[in-house]
Parts: C-alpha cells; sequence; structure tokens
C-alpha cells in the first residue's frame, strides 16, 4: 500500500467516525493505536536520519506518514475520551489553547520535515528532525502522562 492510500484511508476514516458514536474506550484504544504508529515512523525514520540503517530510499515515507497522522491528532481526543485506560492527561480537555497550539506546532514540524525530505537537503536534515522531535516531547511533557 502506498503513502497516499493510507494519508487517504486515515482522511476517510476521520471523517466517517463522527458519523456513529463510538465508545470512549474503542476511541482510546484508536487514538493509542495511531500515536504508536506515529511513534513507530519517528523512531524508524530517527535511525535513518542518524544514521544507524541505510534505508534513505524510505525515508520519505516514514517522513509523509508522519505528516499524515499530525494532521489528525486534533480529532483524536474528543470530549468524553479522558477517562479509562489512557494517558493523555486531565489538561488535553482542560487547556484546550495550549493543546490545540502544541498539535499546531507538531503539524508544522511534521510537514516542513517532510518538505525537507523532499527536497533532499541533507545539511537541513538533522535539524529539521531535531524540530519535530522536540515539538513530540513538548507535547508529551505537557499532556501526555509517563509509563508506569
Amino acid at each position: 500500500m502506498n503513502i497516499k492510500k493510507i494519508t487517504a484511508s486515515i482522511a476517510l476514516l476521520t471523517v466517517l467516525a463522527p458519523s456513529y458514536a463510538a465508545e470512549p474506550e474503542d476511541i482510546i484504544k484508536y487514538r493509542h493505536s495511531v500515536m504508536e504508529a506515529y511513534g513507530s515512523h519517528m523512531a524508524a525514520a530517527s535511525r535513518i536520519v542518524r544514521g544507524k540503517v541505510d534505508f534513505h530510499d524510505q525515508l520519505k515515507l516514514h517522513a509523509d506518514s508522519i505528516d499524515g497522522i499530525a494532521k489528525t491528532i486534533s480529532t483524536l481526543f474528543p470530549e468524553d475520551s479522558d477517562f479509562g485506560d489512557t494517558r493523555a492527561k486531565e489538561e488535553v480537555w482542560s487547556k484546550p489553547k495550549e493543546f490545540a497550539d502544541a498539535v499546531k506546532a507538531n503539524q508544522q514540524a511534521a510537514a516542513d520535515f517532510s518538505k525537507v525530505v523532499s527536497g533532499g537537503d541533507k545539511a537541513a536534515l538533522a535539524d529539521s528532525f531535531k524540530k519535530l522531535s522536540d515539538s513530540c516531547k513538548s507535547c508529551h511533557e505537557e499532556f501526555r502522562t509517563e509509563e508506569e
């Protein structure tokens, strides 16, 4: 499956999701799966950017996947999905503007990273990936609890 099909599938699911009432626990499980996929693409991209593996031909796939998933993050935290087996802090819902700002910063960093990868500027690659990683870390510090 290519990245355009993956992105289209995610977009379709995002559009269809509000058309029925999902159970909060199912939303939480879905959110966890999506964010886990995001983290896996970040980990793979990190190994490429740091020169740990030589899969540079696959970096675009990871960058585009990160960018596509980042575009959906704000939809993953609907009202009433703030309890149960979730690592999301209450601040996601009690500080909606701050959360939205953090999500937008991550979305911009993901889009920028994807553009840098597409442009082939190897000098800008590490810096762009660091900005993306920092945007993830910043959001996690404010809005996600640590694993136990």
